[in-house]
């Protein structure tokens, strides 16, 4: 487990720095206590495709990315949905932090999961998958609530900031459950 000042990494699978999966993620920060550290990493597009031949010697950016995780005290995992599931990008992500087998930083890991999409179902096939692959790496994923923010862009202004009660107080739902997988003497007040 992580050690010293308290801290959760979040992981956008997308790359567009208008994102709403990024956004949603910025927001969040809003209902993290001052207490905990909070970071969004919003772009792993430097992340070499996963090839098991690289293993021996890993490239820095994904020792970076590797670091960051085994560091933080959780994770926060947002993507775009795409044909039911979700991103390429954030799967080579997962491939590359699901390594070595039995050692690997997600192991235990508590993970939360949300999304932002256009349409009307929000992300739920994409979290639908990522759920599954998260059971494989031996994450320790939050069960609720499930945070889909359907329609996105009518549920922030114009400065990027979540305006919709509902995604919001589901939000900082989310954000309570996860802090309670953090170590005791790290609890927000």
């Amino acid at each position: 487990m992580s050690t010293g000042e308290p801290s959760i990494l979040a992981i956008s699978g997308s790359l567009r720095p208008e994102s709403l999966n990024t956004m949603l993620l910025r927001a969040l920060g809003e209902f993290v206590p001052s207490t905990i550290r909070y970071e969004v990493v919003n772009d792993i597009s430097a992340l070499p495709f996963y090839d098991q031949r690289l293993e021996v010697d890993p490239p820095s950016s994904v020792l970076d990315l590797r670091s960051k995780v085994h560091e933080a005290h959780a994770l926060i995992l947002a993507s775009p949905e795409y044909n039911y599931s979700y991103s390429g990008l954030l799967k080579n992500a997962l491939e590359w932090l699901s390594r070595p087998v039995g050692s690997a930083v997600l192991e235990h890991k508590p993970v939360a999961l949300l999304g932002a999409a256009p349409g009307l179902y929000g992300t739920v096939r994409a979290q639908a998958h990522l759920r599954q692959v998260l059971h494989g790496t031996n994450s320790v994923v939050l069960r609720r609530p499930e945070v889909y923010v359907n329609e996105a862009s009518k549920k922030f202004d114009d400065t990027g900031k979540l305006i919709d009660p509902t995604a919001r107080s589901l939000v900082e739902q989310l954000i309570h459950n996860l802090l309670s997988h953090l170590p005791e003497n790290f609890e927000a007040a």
